[in-house]
């Protein structure tokens, strides 16, 4: 049975994280992904699963079977946005959302972290990513959305 849902990440875009084309992206969920979860305190990889067709509505050339297709670097029809596809590391799933604590989307939010959340979350992603750094924090982003399980998630970046 469809229920709401509500999820809290840590959100970066796997083109901040080095990863320039589907297939390189591909290879690193093979390499991780038996690791990797969408339980809190796990990374997880979150692609739209409607990504190919909403890069090719904008024009722009995607075949998921080739694996040099390019990852996007901003969206151009909303400059400054990143479409993903994203690693996504846990904080909160709660499923089902009680009746009280739904919003609706009231209280959704995708924000960069502050400097004290940088400095916190760092260790997680160096052990996945041994040479990140403070400075790559700066495309982490905190991301909150309720979203209805019958339906696809919202990819707020």
């Amino acid at each position: 049975m469809s229920c709401w849902c509500r999820t809290t990440v840590l959100r970066i875009p796997a083109v901040r994280l080095g990863f320039g084309t589907i297939g390189q992206w591909r290879e690193f969920m093979k390499t991780y992904g038996e690791r990797m979860t969408a339980d809190a305190g796990g990374f997880a990889g979150s692609i739209c699963c409607d990504y190919a067709e909403w890069v090719q509505g904008r024009g722009m050339y995607f075949d998921p079977a080739d694996p040099e297709t390019p990852l996007l670097e901003e969206d151009p029809y909303d400059p400054g946005t990143i479409p993903g596809p994203f690693l996504d590391y846990y904080l909160e799933q709660i499923e089902p959302l009680r009746p009280e604590d739904n919003t609706y989307h009231m209280s959704d939010i995708a924000r960069p972290l502050t400097a004290a959340e940088k400095k916190k979350y760092l260790p997680l992603y160096r052990k996945v990513f041994p040479d990140f750094t403070l400075e790559d924090m700066e495309h982490v982003h905190y991301c909150r959305y309720e979203w209805y399980n019958g339906a696809e998630p919202d990819y707020r970046y």
